[in-house]
């Protein structure tokens, strides 16, 4: 920016104004309209055109100061959405994206009012960035925020009126405002701040318009660690999108020439080859976090004619609804960590007549068949058996399945048993036990809630390092009972943690010892630990060579994958903190 001083204009031999020179105003138009025939899901379309995905965050790395950026998303160029920067200014870009979306966080943290406080440091924190530098960088990236105009024509959703506003909205994100500490009248913001070091707080108020989208609307729920954690601003979006796209299914096709629109991305003829390895690449980072399993692209004839194949897991869908309803129970109608909201479920709707909690699927899956058990559907299908038939019924019928022989589609036979009432003899016989339990079953259960009293107390009268030691055990013969390690185990054990806990210490008599060390409960643990040099290179052999076999793996692999292995496992063998366990998952690893 340059100041022209000899720009001083005399207006009555008093009075100059200021002209400053930011340089000349540039104007970009990207038409990010998308035609019919490149997509897949007419119905997707449909919803998306009522909720645009707003580009707030610009993806372009070469932008210039003064261009304003108009976004057209039909092809009468009616419905539009216009970023105007600041004078002098670049508009908002990756890290401004940044910000926003650890303002979000923090905004949740703080009890999701319009407006609150935050220091640089817990933006920083919030963002995880390490630079030096980061006042100047977080309060540059603030000023953008605050100072950008978005005009929006038939675009801006209004939850109040739950439709697309017609009129034209102009509007900044949020406005800020810097405050010293030691200016008088601020005493009361500085009495809230415990570190002293701090000079000055930034306090942020969320626009009108966004802010009542935010805490009312129904909304896809995203974690703000994981959108931090990707590395790239086209990942990021990329990821938001296909989440949208896909809802809750597990396979995807998508035009390649719809995705750059929306991100969006050049697609001129000079740059497409460039745009279609960025994409590429932004994909390979979602495989590298597991925010995805696989894609694949399917090239028929040119770039733009063809699709893209993206793939999830079922563990996918289990995390995703999980965050929503962790979210949904935790602020009923209030917007958590997502940096663009989308409206996908209304948090409105009618509560189930029944609050289904994880610990009543735990103990519901954990009453079925082992290969009940082993299928990633099924907490979600208890969860809904629970919603629909009751929490006695589904483990009624949970009994009844794990009472049957040769079962060959356990979930199939499961909701053939509710539909029809097969466990309804189980579902009576309960009943019955509960009405007529007699003196000595309630001093049982008396006596037996006593003893789960000096347990809890037991435990919690430990150190960290005992608590650790007896969780850790405790988990590895959780997994050794259900035959497998995937993520519904591991999910399913912090879902029953504390009682797992609780029936382990019971069992190996913990709790009635008066005085216990930690050698005592590292004693067992031991029993895992590979001490011998010969043993832990005959438990390498033995595990590859599982591999080798099932995989057809050449015996250059075999040598790459154990040179590997031994690089990362040697340490902890010289400190004989080497488990088996360990080894088994590092060459399992080292396979992917």
């Amino acid at each position: 920016m340059s100041k022209k001083i000899n720009d001083l204009i005399q207006t009555d031999g008093t009075d100059f104004i200021e002209i400053i020179d930011t340089g000349p105003t540039y104007y970009l138009e990207e038409d990010i309209s998308i035609d019919e025939k490149y997509i897949k899901n007419k119905a997707l379309v449909r919803m998306d055109m009522n909720i645009v995905q707003f580009p707030i965050f610009s993806k372009n790395t070469k932008r210039k100061k003064n261009e304003i950026t108009t976004y057209f998303f039909n092809k009468n160029r009616d419905t539009y959405i216009t970023v105007k920067p600041s004078s002098g200014e670049l508009i908002p870009g990756e890290g401004e994206e940044r910000v926003f979306i650890a303002l979000m966080k923090l905004m949740k943290e703080k009890g999701m009012t319009q407006e609150f406080i935050v220091t640089a440091k817990e933006i920083k924190d919030a963002v995880k960035t390490h630079s030096n530098n980061y006042i100047s960088e977080i309060k540059r990236a603030l000023l953008r925020l605050s100072e950008t105009s978005y005009n929006f024509k038939n675009t801006m959703y209004s939850n109040e009126t739950n439709a697309i506003l017609k009129e034209e909205i102009s509007t900044p994100i949020l406005t800020f405002k810097a405050q010293k500490l030691d200016l008088t009248g601020n005493e009361t913001i500085k009495n809230t701040i415990k570190d002293g070091r701090i000079k000055e707080v930034y306090v942020i108020r969320i626009s009108d318009h966004f802010y009542k989208n935010i805490v009312k609307r129904g909304y896809l729920v995203y974690d703000s660690d994981i959108l931090l954690d990707i590395n790239s601003s086209v990942s990021r979006t990329l990821y938001m999108l296909i989440e949208k796209i896909r809802f809750e299914e597990l396979y995807v096709r998508e035009s390649v020439f719809a995705l750059i629109k929306k991100i969006p991305l050049k697609y001129e003829k000079k740059t497409l080859s460039t745009t279609i390895k960025t994409l590429e690449k932004a994909f390979n980072e979602l495989k590298q976090k597991q925010l995805i399993k696989e894609f694949k692209f399917i090239k028929t004839s040119t770039w733009l004619e063809s699709d893209v194949e993206i793939y999830f897991d079922e563990a996918h869908n289990i995390l995703k609804q999980e965050r929503f309803e962790e979210d949904n129970k935790e602020l009923k109608n209030i917007y958590n960590n997502l940096a663009i909201s989308f409206t996908e479920k209304n948090i409105e709707e009618t509560e189930p007549a029944t609050l289904v909690t994880n610990e009543m699927i735990f103990e519901v899956l954990e009453k079925m068949p082992l290969k009940a058990k082993t299928l990633k559907s099924m907490p979600k299908i208890i969860k809904e058996t629970i919603e629909n038939y009751g929490y006695e019924k589904a483990k009624a019928t949970a009994i009844y399945l794990s009472n049957q022989k040769k079962v060959t589609n356990p979930r199939a036979y499961f909701l053939k048993a509710l539909e029809n009432n097969w466990a309804d003899e189980i579902l009576i016989k309960q009943s019955n036990e509960s009405l007529n339990l007699d003196v000595v079953e309630k001093e049982r259960v008396t006596k037996r809630d006593e003893t789960v009293d000096i347990i809890n107390k037991f435990y919690n009268s430990l150190s960290d390092e005992l608590k650790k030691d007896i969780e850790e055990k405790t988990y590895r013969e959780y997994i050794q009972e259900c035959g497998q390690e995937t993520k519904i185990q591991q999910m399913a054990f912090n879902v029953a943690k504390n009682s797992l806990i609780s029936k382990y210490i019971e069992k190996n008599n913990l709790y009635k010892n008066e005085e216990i060390k930690v050698e005592e409960i590292k004693e067992r643990k031991d029993e895992n630990l590979v001490l011998e040099l010969e043993e832990f290179n005959d438990i390498i052999n033995k595990s590859i060579q599982m591999y080798k076999m099932i995989l057809n793996l050449t015996d250059e692999k075999i040598i790459e994958i154990k040179r590997e292995a031994l690089k990362e496992l040697g340490t902890k063998f010289i400190l004989k903190r080497l488990t088996i366990e360990e080894i088994n998952e590092t060459i399992a690893e080292k396979l992917k």
